[in-house]
């Protein structure tokens, strides 16, 4: 047995490693880009398709990079949030992984071809969200419309996590395809609602408003409810249109479990409760998928 003051030492350290290793997993984005995987691999199996594994490759890269420059241009001042400061010491990671991450992304398209058509826009799009952070002519421009970034970032994501996937995989569209990516989209901007309710305050300060910097807890609450009513008529209208019950309650628990958890939002004072939790709910939404 280890002397009493050595194993607090051992404890100490032990849990330092950890949390270096927990916040490397998150504020790395890692853990984000592995969420992107999952949501098109809910789109894979939900309808059945064959996606080439350098297709969920190329999203986890594309993920991770765009990402990594986003955190990089964001400036780190703005408050003492647990990951403004990870961000702050860690700049050269930041930019290191932005860097290898797009090399490996450039060699991929050479794979890829076939699909170019497709990865463009999401290309095109993803950039413009990270833009209005570049501090140059013209990018500064594009903070004016930053209004609908919460909206912009949810339809980026549900073209690349439910959209891409089926224009990769198959030939012709369905209504149940399109019920599919506006139940992506509800529930995507559920999440992203959260995330800009938490960031009100520096976004008022950096004069980049928004939709939800503008409103008060309690409406808030109000849009999201109504969000979420829309979110589960949608989630009848897949049923109705042949999707099984079991898929239907996969896809819906997540959105059970942030609408259980919304009222407790305001006393979240640290940032794993987003980036593990709110972030975690598009693993879990696989996890629950895969399970029924």
């Amino acid at each position: 047995m280890f002397p009493y003051r050595q194993q607090k030492i051992m404890l100490r350290q032990a849990r330092k490693l950890s949390i270096t290793l927990l916040q490397l997993f998150l504020f790395s984005n890692s853990y984000i880009a592995l969420g992107a995987v999952v949501m098109c691999w809910i789109t894979a199996r939900l309808f059945h398709l064959k996606l080439p594994v350098l297709f969920l490759l190329f999203i986890f890269l594309g993920t991770l990079s765009s990402y990594a420059l986003h955190w990089y241009l964001t400036p780190t001042a703005l408050n003492q949030r647990e990951r403004n400061q990870w961000n702050r010491r860690h700049k050269p990671t930041l930019l290191g992984i932005f860097i290898g991450s797009s090399v490996l992304l450039l060699a991929l398209l050479s794979q890829l071809l076939p699909y170019l058509f497709y990865f463009m826009p999401v290309i095109v799009a993803t950039f413009l969200y990270t833009a209005p952070k570049i501090n140059h002519r013209p990018f500064r421009y594009l903070r004016q419309i930053a209004i609908l970034k919460t909206a912009y970032l949810a339809f980026v994501w549900t073209f690349v996590t439910a959209v891409l996937p089926l224009l990769v995989a198959t030939t012709a569209w369905t209504a149940t395809m399109s019920l599919w990516a506006i139940n992506r989209f509800l529930f995507l901007y559920c999440l992203c609602f959260w995330f800009d309710y938490r960031d009100r305050d520096d976004d008022r300060r950096s004069r980049w408003l928004t939709l939800v910097s503008m409103m008060t807890y309690q409406r808030a609450l109000y849009i999201f409810y109504g969000l979420a009513g829309c979110f589960t008529v949608s989630l009848v209208m897949l049923y109705l249109h042949g999707m099984t019950f079991r898929s239907i309650i996969g896809i819906g628990t997540p959105m059970l479990l942030l609408a259980g958890t919304v009222q407790s939002i305001p006393y979240w004072v640290s940032d794993y409760w987003y980036y593990a939790y709110l972030d975690g709910l598009l693993i879990l939404s696989g996890l629950f998928v895969c399970l029924v």
